[in-house]
């Protein structure tokens, strides 16, 4: 690779059809509107679905569900930013029982040499994930900032809403809390 050429980044929205599960894959969707060249999109049903993917890429960015509690003070749901190796990726939820969580197959996947240098892990707080359930109002009326703020770290910006951050002079705070925002 050159000296300018920019990373080679793979983006995996993980999720379900069940209702806010499904909200990695719906920010994949929007992303793959405006994505370039060098960003790889993907959706995967289980965190186990990334260890086929990984090889030939500089930056992994993955976008999933989490069932940390809710911030009652805002209308929006709380975006975490987590730049991994980190603890809190454990509270993002995995598509079943029976599937490795996301911690253990970024761990894997590391042991295995095939993990990208860059691992960046969006958790996106839901409330309902009960099976064949609709996206929550709340996560629905947040979608469009939780996407834009996403896609101005992983690389073009899907047009349409200006940017959340742009508003609040680069601080995107109704999604980011105490060490989230200090790692975003």
């Amino acid at each position: 690779m050159s000296n300018t050429a920019r990373p080679r980044t793979l983006f995996v929205g993980i999720g379900s059809p069940h209702g806010d599960d499904r909200i990695g894959w719906l920010i994949a969707d929007a992303l793959q509107q405006g994505a370039g060249r060098d960003i790889d999109i993907r959706k995967a049903a289980t965190p186990s679905d990334l260890l086929d993917w990984l090889a030939d890429f500089d930056r992994l960015v993955v976008c999933d569900a989490c069932a940390t509690p809710l911030d009652k003070t805002t209308d929006s749901r709380a975006l975490h930013r987590w730049q991994w190796p980190t603890r809190e990726v454990a509270t993002l939820r995995s598509a079943n029982s029976h599937a490795f969580g996301l911690p253990q197959v970024l761990q894997l996947a590391e042991q295995l040499g095939t993990l990208p240098p860059v691992i960046i892990v969006f958790g996106v707080e839901g409330e309902c994930f009960d099976a064949f359930a609709e996206l929550s109002p709340r996560l629905a009326a947040a979608q469009d900032a939780i996407v834009q703020r996403i896609a101005a770290d992983v690389g073009p910006v899907p047009t349409g809403r200006m940017i959340e951050a742009e508003a609040n002079n680069g601080r995107w705070e109704p999604a980011l809390r105490g060490e989230d925002a200090r790692n975003a």
